[in-house]
């Protein structure tokens, strides 16, 4: 009798351990089915909104290829920026030559600063988003470049108009926008082209930092002032001695 009790107190321990065990196992398995869940929901919504994203960039493209109407810098600036947000140089490089090509054209544009895409540079809420889209750009075009061949005819071309887009945005002389006499100069004290050029080079070239009065620039470049920097500004000379 005693030992019928001992073996099933065992038998009875035994199956508690076991049902102990399953359970656990259902709770990873759960656990596992939940993350595997959440992965591909999140897999399906990123390629969603890629694709709606993308199919809105070439609807973009195709109305502007059309001719019938110049589009505004703003319009050029938030398409740009839905491309740039998922670029793949595979996937987008056409999408990103019709992108310099448009910026070129509004570039181009006579008598009308609400075309010009730089006009964008002199407007004090997106002038730190327009300095860091461009130099996105200009990023993509140099990594363009080492790819192509000049040899190949279609490369060739791709060449010109990714040189033509580093020359217009690296020279301020050829902004048009910057000759307008009643243009509004977001940084009072300085002339239109100076403070573009200045703001825009130092942002651009970060070796060369900005000084303590270029606040504007810290926010978008968060770069540590040389020993030996020269500002191009007018403030004191004693804001850049050595700490």
């Amino acid at each position: 009798m005693f030992t019928v009790s001992q073996t099933s107190r065992a038998w009875f321990i035994d199956r508690a351990r076991q049902a102990r065990e399953e359970r656990l196992v259902q709770k990873e398995r759960e656990r596992a089915a939940i993350g595997i869940q959440a992965h591909v929901r999140s897999f399906l919504c990123r390629s969603r909104l890629q694709r709606e994203i993308r199919r809105e960039i070439d609807e973009f493209f195709k109305v502007d290829g059309s001719g019938s109407s110049k589009r505004s810098a703003l319009c050029v600036f938030k398409i740009a920026r839905k491309l740039l947000f998922l670029f793949r140089i595979k996937e987008d490089n056409e999408r990103f030559e019709k992108l310099c090509c448009c910026i070129l054209s509004s570039m181009d544009a006579e008598n009308d600063p609400k075309v010009w895409y730089v006009s964008l540079a002199l407007s004090k809420d997106l002038t730190l988003l327009w300095i860091k889209q461009i130099k996105d750009i200009l990023r993509y075009c140099c990594e363009l470049l080492g790819q192509l061949k000049p040899e190949i005819l279609q490369d060739s071309k791709l060449i010109t108009l990714y040189l033509t887009m580093l020359v217009t945005f690296t020279d301020t002389s050829t902004w048009k926008i910057l000759r307008v006499k009643d243009i509004v100069n977001p940084w009072p004290g300085e002339t239109s082209a100076l403070s573009v050029q200045r703001h825009f080079n130092c942002s651009l070239f970060p070796s060369v930092a900005p000084c303590d009065c270029c606040t504007i620039f810290r926010q978008s470049d968060s770069a540590i002032p040389h020993p030996h920097h020269v500002c191009a500004c007018s403030c004191d000379s004693s804001q850049h001695s050595d700490p």
